[in-house]
C-alpha cells in the first residue's frame, strides 16, 4: 500500500488492485498506524472515505470514478451517523451504487466501519 493511502493491509494483500481500467479497492477501515481506531461510526466513515480517495489517487482516480461500494457494519443502529458521513462524499444520486450488511465483528474490537470500493477509469463507466 502506499504511504499516501494510510497504512498497510493486516494481512497478504494489496490495498489496491488494477485490472485495466478496473480499480478494485480492498476493504478499509479507520484502523491508524499505532493499531488504534479513533471515534463513532460517522468519524470512522469518513476516515475509511479518505483512504479510499488516497488509494485511488495513487493510479490517478479520485471518489468520481468509483462505480459500487460495499459497506459493512458492526451495528445497524449506526447506519443513519453512517449514511450522513457517507453523504459528505457522494451528495447525490450519480455516486457509486453501494451495498450496507451488518456483520457480526471486525478485525479490531473498535471498528465499527468497513468499506471496498471498485472504481473505473474509462469516462463511460
Amino acid at each position: 500500500m502506499s504511504a499516501a493511502a494510510g497504512i498497510a493491509p493486516l494481512g497478504n494483500y494489496p490495498a489496491l488492485r488494477r485490472c485495466g481500467p478496473w480499480l478494485f479497492v480492498s476493504g478499509m477501515s479507520a484502523r491508524q498506524a499505532d493499531g488504534s481506531v479513533p471515534g463513532d461510526a460517522a468519524r470512522q466513515t469518513r476516515l475509511v472515505i479518505e483512504k479510499i480517495r488516497a488509494a485511488l489517487a495513487a493510479e490517478g482516480a479520485d471518489l468520481s470514478h468509483c462505480v459500487s461500494l460495499s459497506c459493512y457494519l458492526v451495528d445497524m443502529a449506526d447506519f443513519a451517523a453512517y449514511n450522513a458521513a457517507y453523504a459528505e462524499f457522494f451528495p447525490d444520486l450519480s455516486g457509486p451504487a453501494r451495498t450496507t450488511v451488518a456483520v457480526h465483528q471486525l478485525p479490531h474490537p473498535d471498528m465499527r466501519v468497513e468499506i471496498t470500493a471498485t472504481a473505473c477509469l474509462l469516462e463511460d463507466c
